[in-house]
Order: C-alpha cells, then sequence, then structure tokens
C-alpha cells in the first residue's frame, strides 16, 4: 500500500509539472505502447531503472550519472529534479541547462494532496454523451487491434461506439473488427470514396459526437480523446482536430513536411481556435478552415447538417463551410495523434500534382504561375540532373560528423544556379535515391519533349527545391547540432520527395494554365497523374 502511494503520489507530481512528454516516450518506447499501459506509470515504476528517458529534454542517463545521490538514493531522477534539481539549476543532458524547465511553476508542489487513493478518477467529470468513432479500412493488418484497443481503453467516457466501413480487406481486419464488436459496414472497393465511406459510417452511428479517424493512427494515451472533448465542450468550438506526431519509424521528409505544415497553421508549439478571418482569401481561408481526418470530433447533429461532399479533401472544405456560417472550430498542437506514412517518390509526384489541382479549384484567387510546358519538362530534366550531379559530387567531399550550419551553407551555394553549363537535359542522369517509376516517369517526359535550351538559367524548380532544403535545415537544427553519414543519406532522400512533389505541384499549373498549341502529351499525364490519389 505504501508503495502504491508512492507511485500516485510520484504520478500526481510529473503530471502537474508537465515534464512528462507521453508521446514522445511512446514512440521511441514501442514495447510500452504495445504493452497497452499508461506511460507515464511505466516511466514510474520501471523506465526511469531501465534508462528510459521521459521527454527529448531530460536525459535519465546523465542526470543519475552526474549526480551520485541521487543514484544512491534510490530516486526516480526526474522526481529529484522537480522537487531539487530545478531550483538548483542542475542539468539535465549533457553540457546543457534546459531553458524550457526553467519555466516551470514551482507553485503546483507546494500544496500537494494527501490522499491519492483516487486520484486518477477524480481528474475526470464522465462524459455521458455516446462518442460514436469512425474509421475507414482496408487491410488495416495486425497492428489494428492496438488502435481499438487503445480507443475503447479511453479514459472519461461512459461509453465508445466504434464504427468500421471496409472496402475489401483481404486480411483479417474485418475479423479483429468484431472480435472486439466493433460495428462492420462492408462496401465494395469501387464504392469507395474519402466521403462517401465516412459519410456512410456517420449515417450508422448513434453517437452523440462523431470521431473520425484513420486505421493507422494510434492515440498516444488513454487520456487523448476526453481531451478532444473537453476542448470541444469548454471552449464554444463546433469541431476539433488534433497534430499528428510521426511513428518513430517516420522518415526525414515525412517529418519536415509535417513541421512545415503546423508552422503554416500555427499550431507547431500551440492550440488554435479558428473562425472566419476578417480578410478572406485562399492563404486566411487554408489557415483558418483546416480540419483533419486523422482526428476530428464534432457533434452528430452538426455533421449531419454538413457532411463531406468532396473525393478529396474533404476535411478542409468542411472546416471551411463551418467558418463560413459563423462557426468556430479548434486543431490543437498540445496533444497529439501518432500517425505517418514512409512513401516513395513517385506517391509524392502524384500528390503533389493532385493537392495543386484541388487547390486551384478551391480558391480562385490562388496565384497560378504562367509556366509553359515545353519549357518546364527542361526545367524537370535539367534541375534532377543537376541536383543529382551536384548532389554527388559535395557528399563526396564532406567528411562526416558535419555541423548542421555548415552544411546548410554548403546547400545554400550549391542552389545559386544562374546557368545551364555543363547539366545535361537530354538524358537522365542515374540516381539511387528514386524508384523505377520515377525513373520511368524522367523517361517519359524526356521521350514527348524537345528540350528547350537557353544560356541563362530561368526555370522554377531549382528556387522551390531551395527553399525546401531552407525549411528542412531549419527543422534539423530543432534536433541535430550534427549531421552524421545516417541522416546525411535521409537529408538526399528528402531532397528527391521534394524534388518529384515539388515537379507534381508545378505540373499541376501547367495544366491549368491551358495554353493553346501545347504540347498534345499534357492532357495524357493528366489523366495518369490523378489516377489512384
Amino acid at each position: 500500500m505504501i508503495k502504491h502511494l508512492r507511485f500516485l503520489t510520484e504520478f500526481y507530481l510529473i503530471k502537474r509539472s508537465g515534464l512528462f512528454d507521453a508521446n514522445y516516450y511512446l514512440l521511441n518506447y514501442p514495447d510500452v505502447r504495445k504493452a497497452d499501459v499508461d506511460p507515464l506509470m511505466h516511466y514510474i515504476k520501471n523506465g526511469w531503472k531501465e534508462g528510459r528517458n521521459p521527454s527529448p529534454t531530460f536525459n535519465t542517463h546523465f542526470y543519475l550519472h552526474q549526480y551520485s545521490e541521487v543514484t544512491d538514493a534510490g530516486t526516480n531522477p526526474l522526481v529529484h529534479y522537480i522537487k531539487y534539481g530545478l531550483k538548483d539549476g542542475r542539468r539535465t543532458q549533457s553540457g546543457i541547462i534546459n531553458e524550457i524547465l526553467l519555466n516551470v511553476d514551482l507553485t503546483v508542489f507546494n500544496n500537494l494532496p494527501n490522499n491519492f487513493s483516487h486520484i486518477l478518477e477524480e481528474e475526470f467529470e464522465h462524459i455521458n454523451e455516446l462518442v460514436s468513432v469512425i474509421i475507414p479500412t482496408k487491410n488495416a493488418g495486425n497492428d489494428f487491434d492496438f488502435l481499438l484497443k487503445m480507443i475503447l481503453n479511453q479514459k472519461g467516457f461512459d461509453e465508445i461506439e466504434i464504427i468500421i466501413v471496409d472496402s475489401g480487406s483481404e486480411d483479417n481486419t474485418v475479423q479483429i473488427a468484431k472480435n472486439f464488436g466493433v460495428k462492420v459496414i462492408e462496401i465494395l472497393p469501387s464504392e469507395f470514396s474519402h466521403s462517401y465511406t465516412r459519410n456512410l459510417g456517420a449515417e450508422n452511428a448513434l453517437g452523440d459526437y462523431l470521431f473520425f479517424t484513420v486505421q493507422d493512427a494510434l492515440p498516444p494515451t488513454n487520456t487523448w480523446l476526453y481531451e478532444l472533448m473537453t476542448t470541444l465542450k469548454n471552449n464554444d468550438v463546433t469541431a476539433v482536430s488534433c497534430a499528428e506526431i510521426p511513428r518513430e519509424d517516420a522518415d526525414l521528409f515525412y517529418r519536415v513536411i509535417s513541421w512545415i505544415h503546423y508552422n503554416f497553421l500555427g499550431v507547431n508549439k500551440t492550440d488554435k481556435i479558428f473562425k472566419l478571418p476578417d480578410t478572406q482569401n485562399y492563404l486566411t481561408l487554408r489557415q483558418n478552415g483546416q480540419l483533419s481526418d486523422i482526428a476530428c470530433l464534432i457533434p452528430r447533429d452538426i455533421f449531419m447538417r454538413y457532411k463531406y461532399r468532396l473525393n478529396y479533401a474533404e476535411d478542409l472544405d468542411l472546416g471551411i463551410r463551418l467558418i463560413k456560417s459563423g462557426e468556430k472550430i479548434a486543431f490543437l498542437g498540445s496533444t497529439r495523434i501518432i500517425h505517418s506514412h514512409n512513401r516513395p517518390p513517385f506517391y509524392y509526384l502524384k500528390r503533389g500534382y493532385v493537392d495543386n489541382l484541388f487547390l486551384t479549384d478551391m480558391f480562385s484567387d490562388l496565384p497560378v504561375p504562367n509556366i509553359y510546358f515545353d519549357e518546364f519538362l527542361s526545367d524537370i530534366i535539367f534541375t534532377f540532373n543537376y541536383v543529382n550531379m551536384e548532389i554527388n559530387e559535395k557528399f563526396s567531399m564532406i567528411k562526416f560528423p558535419i555541423n548542421n550550419q555548415v552544411l546548410a551553407d554548403l546547400f545554400n551555394g550549391m542552389f545559386m544556379i544562374t546557368k545551364y553549363d555543363g547539366y545535361p537535359i537530354n538524358t537522365i542522369v542515374n540516381c539511387d535515391f528514386i524508384d523505377n517509376n520515377c525513373k520511368e516517369f524522367l523517361e517519359s517526359l524526356l521521350y514527348n519533349s524537345e528540350p528547350v535550351y537557353k544560356e541563362k538559367y530561368i526555370g522554377l524548380l531549382v528556387n522551390s527545391i531551395k527553399y525546401f532544403v531552407n525549411n528542412m535545415f531549419e527543422y534539423l537544427n530543432i534536433c541535430h547540432e550534427n549531421i552524421d553519414e545516417n541522416l546525411a543519406e535521409e537529408i538526399k532522400a528528402s531532397i528527391f520527395k521534394a524534388f518529384f512533389l515539388l515537379t507534381g505541384a508545378h505540373l499541376a499549373y501547367c495544366y491549368k494554365n491551358n495554353y493553346p498549341n501545347e504540347n498534345n502529351y499534357l492532357e495524357e499525364l493528366h489523366l495518369f497523374l490523378k489516377e489512384g490519389i
């Protein structure tokens, strides 16, 4: 009993401090996630003894090694830091006094309750209304049961209903769902669309609230849905979504583009409540109308008045319609859901194309640059060869590890291109970072185009990639002072994924411009690029 009370005391102390990052803990220790236990309680009981870190800003091994009296006393190092080390200015990782931790409000710890026996349950005012969780599925895989288990174990709710709308799974997705008592709706693969599938789930839901998510997402804690619900109820908002935190195996490119997106929304470090902006244009509506189907909670009666209506970016469309009707929506950056994809470059080619097609259709004021298809084909070939050859040359001279800023400066110099000299536009240079689909795509461009030779470089792709690279190094600067060889390989791969994403985006502009006497191949390319996304 004494040990149990000590655990609860430490649980309350650490939780109130804000110094335990559950998302970080679950991402870095997948065995804890799969064990289906509270991550903070795991850290308190076992994690710190195993040398696990409670957050990226607190190194358990360093603290115990640096302050031997903590080790000798057998004390949880984070608890010691909260009680004593914070006031003493002790370091939490090598050579660093963490400025973030110095902002913790110590008054939280002055009047801890004496009775902890019901502390966990007293955190929650139970929600009586039924929540229906709607998940489109197809071949969700064996890990699908972790998602269902995490949803059903969410605290603070008397009842949670789960509905899957399955479009032809050939694995055990449907059986896993039935084993958990989930309501299963089966449709033909040909019937699937992002809007229809979710609307169908909503129509069969019994809940007062609807929560839309996806089969490969994962709540990081068992209080996560409660945090979304309390945001909805306490802030006079109509719907609430949250940002993603990438899985532990997420590649650098996905991490960077997610970070860029949430910077654009202004939620990387905070939560936002959005409403219709005073000045309405393609930029402000995108920033203020964003919802996300990866995690979207909304009252059922409101959703049924609006529903989804597009087969692409249906969540953004719903958010914009809501704020245009005078509603407010919330987007959380402090509360996140675990989700990411490692996609090949060819996927991003098609995604960039479809994204920009949709945006130009949705926003009549979206600027569309004057791009001539024939000239842009030469820009694609040139830029691919230029970036490939420059990367190979520059990286061959680097001695790793290298300082982040030094490498960033090297890339900035690399993209100061003014001439076409020395870089071919009538062949494709071999590249280790693209798949066969990308190679065939580039070869098809070469086959269907006439090289346009100009002495001065006047293309768009080089500068677009430079902009991405600058953002990537800004992101890397947050977590990496030095770049080793493994990270350098990820940087190379990310640049080529960015190349294909931007190529697809600019080809969409070519299609929208629809200049007379353009290459007939553009229409064929249009049908090919929008297929399957």
